[in-house]
């Protein structure tokens, strides 16, 4: 039986490199922190730790880094390490279509068995985000516990001290929870260790449990230094082998103490996660809040009644979040079918579909994540991969579908090459477009909106990690740049292709950079589609006296789009623009992508205008596909670089998320014979 006068200390680890991460991150996560966790875990044998690692870098090691995954075997095999699984490549599992979220879980457990040797008894439930229902799909999966932070269970009502760990069930399958102890998080690895110790001497006869992200241990912000060149880890794992504190995994707890009880845990993550998913006005509101609490002296047990937003609410918050969450889902549902028809690539479409389910670009917080354009390259072009293989397409066709769940119907091209989604609602303009065969999302820019951190960036320095001193990356207030706030510029309307606008005759590209003043605001204004069926789709829109028709024309390798502008009042002269946002994920032209302007190449963050343009190559060398577009008849060419300000764990950064072409026709409108007509042509 274990001693009442010993600190029992559950020690659990998290290991995780999102999907589509650079290699250079990978590497320098291997050799900064994860070989040395291990290796340092590795020469204190009596330290037992819970060690999760997800599929995501579990797949990057075993191609480059094999070593890692064999220092790790080893300490599971002398029963150092008992293996935390999870979804496999940690998707979100609230959000998941239950055999998405059961098949991710059991795929994990399955490739630790391979890999590690042990198949997983408890796992890592992704950003803690919790939902009632989840103790149903994490037992049938296999699973018998989980870790969450303490305040989860606060929320639940479980009193002070907590307990070792609690069970809740769902319908009669049920899990035990694990509390993660706040204290341990906040002073691993900030505190002196000797007050570390002090704290841990405190919970003598207890069972706290520590859990967090190995990132902790050399990638946050003045880590590197802290845990190895001044040796943190090392004394911290010296000072606990001691005879007064025993260090185990979960398994040992669940094998020899009794749970506290039954715990019922709302729908909730940590405390933080609840703000950042509120939009920047809300999330205002809540710090003001949260500080007048501190101020009027509540305690931490009262923060179970302040919890901002639910995670799904970023699906709200972003459209480009919500964007890459319809495109999963509908995937998912093509690989169903796939599996149920017996296909033989139908596994290889689920992998796929696995990877565009990788939580970290649907979601942002104190790190990029949604931000950061690789990462979201990088789902879309796994989702349209895992649909390529589970739906190919030989002939085009349009059709009418509510895929975007706003309960009214999406205009969707589809065909061999190319996806085209159109919303009436959101200015007759496309949210998605797609290439096929190189799978990618040319469309998969960004919008800029005010963010409730932006507030911070005035005063925001750029500071050196050497004079930053001992602080959490969630208390930094530094720049990467000076100048930042310059570019705290927002959008007026939604982005995508073929966004319409209808400008004065004497309109500028500043006005679609910032002071938006459109003469009629279609990007803004509900269409109303017409004619659908075929190859063929028509939308209008009626606004300020002015009338717009767009009519898309699909082939299997082109897609034209054109225009008639009229108005009911006298004639006079405007300023009619097609606009498409574009990204190749870069500024500077590397890996042979870049624009070319009737055939004279530039860096695609150029910024400028161009006249009588016939043509703009959009050239993709590495993917082995050109998009052309056409202007008929020639027009200006606006082009303007979109640029974003977020936060990360380095501070305040400005990240480049693709270029607005923005092709500008000058034309009459007016009584029965003026109207302006255009036409854009897109060709692979």
């Amino acid at each position: 039986m274990p001693s009442a006068e010993k600190t029992r200390l559950v020690f659990a680890l998290h290991f995780h490199q999102p999907y589509g991460n650079l290699d250079s991150v990978f590497h320098d996560a291997m050799d900064r922190c994860y070989l040395r966790t291990i290796e340092l875990l590795a020469a204190h044998p009596h330290i037992k730790t819970a060690v999760h690692v997800s599929g995501s870098l579990l797949d990057w090691t075993d191609r480059h880094r094999p070593e890692m995954i064999e220092k790790l075997a080893r300490l599971v095999a002398r029963g150092q390490v008992e293996v935390l699984g999870g979804g496999y490549q940690e998707p979100m599992l609230a959000i998941l279509p239950e055999r998405d979220a059961i098949g991710q879980l059991e795929l994990m457990a399955d490739r630790c068995e391979q890999w590690l040797g042990q198949r997983p008894h408890g796992m890592w439930l992704t950003e803690r985000v919790w939902e009632p229902d989840l103790p149903r799909l994490i037992a049938r999966a296999g699973y018998r516990y989980t870790l969450l932070d303490d305040s989860h269970l606060h929320a639940a009502g479980a009193r002070l001290p907590l307990g070792a760990y609690y069970v809740s069930d769902k319908a009669g399958e049920a899990v035990a929870v694990f509390p993660i102890d706040r204290g341990l998080r906040v002073r691993i690895p900030f505190a002196d260790v000797d007050d570390l110790m002090r704290y841990l001497h405190e919970q003598r006869g207890r069972v706290p449990t520590y859990g967090d992200d190995a990132e902790k241990f050399g990638l946050w912000p003045t880590t590197d230094k802290r845990c190895w060149e001044d040796r943190w880890l090392e004394h911290f794992f010296n000072a606990l082998e001691c005879e007064w504190i025993e260090v185990v995994t979960p398994s040992q707890i669940l094998d020899d103490t009794p749970s506290s009880g039954p715990v019922y845990i709302p729908t909730i993550s940590y405390q933080e996660m609840g703000a950042w998913t509120l939009p920047a006005e809300p999330a205002h509101e809540f710090q003001r809040l949260a500080r007048r609490m501190h101020l009027a002296g509540f305690d931490a047990a009262s923060e179970m009644f302040l919890r901002g937003g639910i995670w799904q609410a970023f699906l709200a918050k972003y459209p480009e979040s919500q964007l890459i969450y319809r495109k999963m889902l509908r995937v998912s549902e093509a690989v169903e079918e796939a599996r149920r028809r017996g296909d033989e690539g139908w596994r290889d479409a689920r992998d796929a579909l696995y990877r565009g389910q990788c939580n970290c670009a649907y979601w942002h917080g104190l790190f990029g994540g949604l931000y950061l354009q690789h990462l979201r390259s990088a789902l879309m072009s796994a989702l349209i991969e895992a649909e390529d293989i589970a739906a190919p397409r030989s002939t085009v066709s349009v059709t009418t579908s509510d895929h975007d769940g706003d309960l009214q119907n999406e205009v969707l091209i589809e065909g061999p090459l190319y996806n085209l989604y159109v919303s009436p609602l959101r200015g007759g303009s496309a949210f998605e477009l797609d290439l096929r065969k190189p799978r990618f999302h040319l469309t998969g820019v960004l919008g800029r909106r005010p963010e409730a951190y932006h507030e911070d960036v005035p005063r925001a320095r750029v500071v050196s990690d050497e004079d930053l001193g001992n602080v959490s990356a969630h208390d930094l207030v530094r720049a990467t740049e000076p100048g930042l706030a310059d570019k705290l510029v927002f959008d007026s309307y939604p982005r995508g292709a073929f966004v319409d606008h209808l400008l004065a005759e004497d309109a500028r590209p500043e006005m679609l950079d910032g002071d938006y003043r459109p003469l009629a605001d279609f990007a803004n204004s509900a269409y109303t589609l017409e004619e659908v069926g075929g190859t063929r789709a028509t939308l209008v829109c009626r606004k300020n006296g002015y009338l717009l028709e767009k009519t898309f024309s699909a082939g299997e390798r082109r897609l034209e789009t054109r225009y008639r502008v009229s108005a009911d009042r006298v004639e006079h002269d405007v300023r009619f623009a097609s606009q498409i946002d574009v990204t190749l994920l870069s500024p500077e032209t590397v890996g042979g992508r870049r624009i070319e302007v009737d055939a004279v190449s530039s860096e695609p963050g150029w910024r400028g205008v161009q006249h009588e343009v016939r043509a703009v190559r959009v050239a993709c060398d590495d993917l082995g596909v050109d998009v052309m577009l056409r202007a008929d008849p020639p027009a200006e060419l606006w082009r303007l670089p979109i640029e974003t300000v977020s936060q990360s764990e380095r501070g305040f950064e400005r990240a480049y998320q693709g270029t607005s072409l923005v092709f500008v026709w000058r034309g009459s409108v007016g009584g029965e014979d003026r109207v302006l007509q255009a036409q854009l042509t897109v060709e692979l």
